[in-house]
């Protein structure tokens, strides 16, 4: 396990230190750049290519229930702490505590852990939280906070929600799957290549604003969103799926899942949105050390 780890992680740390080291002194504009490119173009491609490889049978109903069901908790619980913050802070709190990196990281280090039964249940995990979480209810928090000062009425930031390119693009990936409409070859290649490349170009981002962070008081409240990410929300998670007779691979799945690092997805859509982004930063940071800890933590509370 720690083998696969280190594969996953020494990509993740190479381009951030890029971003850090090599383009942390780069106009404003171009970390603005690169995080709408992400938000309009390259998060959308992700997701498509994302839908079209994964297999939507089995437990094709359940698991985006439950995803949705947990997502929604963990909000409200999150954002009852987040009451204790700044408003100004609270957009990066609730991101930071509750949407999980569950594509870049959550899909590379399950496949080892979990059998064929588990591996669906990830992927369905996955791709609700990705559609659900980080562009459904991650727009709706990021549009309500970072827009709350120009006092849009509510029916924007569901125009928001209801126009993001991540969504748009779900439905489309879902729409060729249903009509079992295969790709030519060239498309089907160049959008691998652009999946491929989100990664990276987000970590990229992520090492440049965290060069820029300069108010370190936010390591106490990044250190709580961790706590809950990492930690409480997944425990929690994995208690009520036992006690709904859910066990073995599937219930190993999704707390794994539940319990991945903070996603780069709230990078993002803080630069989309115009809001502060130290906080969910230090918080991926915490969380990308600390879920070397949680793993094994998992694998003794939640055998298969």
């Amino acid at each position: 396990m720690l083998e696969q780890l280190s594969e996953i992680y020494l990509p993740l740390i190479a381009w951030t230190c890029v971003g850090f080291f090599l383009l942390g002194r780069v106009p404003e504009s171009v970390p603005k750049l690169i995080g709408r490119s992400l938000f309009w173009i390259g998060v959308p491609l992700q997701v498509l290519g994302f839908t079209l490889r994964s297999d939507l049978s089995g437990a094709m109903w359940l698991v985006p229930l439950l995803v949705t069901l947990f997502l929604f908790i963990s909000l409200a619980f999150a954002w009852l702490l987040s009451r204790q913050f700044p408003q100004t802070d609270r957009a990066a709190f609730l991101l930071a505590a509750v949407i999980g990196n569950t594509g870049f990281v959550g899909l590379a280090i399950a496949p080892s852990l979990v059998d064929q039964l588990g591996l669906s249940w990830v992927v369905l995990f996955s791709l609700t939280h990705n559609i659900v979480g980080s562009y459904g209810f991650g727009v709706a928090i990021a549009s309500y906070y970072g827009e709350k000062q120009q006092n849009k009425p509510w029916t924007k930031h569901l125009q928001s929600v209801l126009f993001t390119p991540a969504l748009w693009a779900f439905g489309l990936g879902l729409w060729l799957k249903l009509q079992q409409i295969e790709l030519n070859p060239t498309i089907a290649d160049s959008l691998e290549i652009a999946v491929n490349s989100v990664p990276a170009i987000a970590l990229l981002l992520v090492g440049i604003r965290f060069r820029e962070i300069r108010r370190w008081q936010y390591l106490k409240i990044s250190g709580l969103a961790a706590l809950l990410k990492l930690l409480v929300l997944p425990l929690s998670l994995g208690i009520a799926v036992t006690l709904f007779g859910i066990t073995d691979s599937p219930r190993l799945a999704i707390v794994l899942e539940a319990g991945m690092p903070t996603a780069i997805a709230g990078v993002i859509l803080a630069e989309e949105y115009n809001f502060q982004s130290e906080i969910i930063i230090i918080s991926i940071a915490f969380t990308s050390v600390g879920v070397l800890l949680t793993i094994p933590l998992w694998l003794w509370l939640f055998p298969t």
